[in-house]
């Protein structure tokens, strides 16, 4: 039972984790990409800053601080 359940929980915490990980990958390879590949970790940056639940963020913070 256990070697089912493991996959779904990998799935389950790569989808939550992703917009995460692209944010971190994005900002280290505009940091050290040259001029034209910059721009384009720009855009994926800004894409991935979109795709955050902001709300949901918000709203654990505010049961961490109470």
């Amino acid at each position: 039972m256990l070697c089912k359940t493991s996959p779904v929980w990998f799935r389950f915490l790569r989808r939550k984790t992703y917009p995460w990980v692209t944010l971190a990958t994005a900002a280290c390879k505009i940091a050290y990409s040259s001029r034209i590949e910059r721009d384009k970790e720009k855009a994926h940056l800004m894409l991935a800053l979109a795709r955050i639940n902001v709300v949901s963020v918000l709203e654990l913070m505010n049961e961490l601080l109470w």
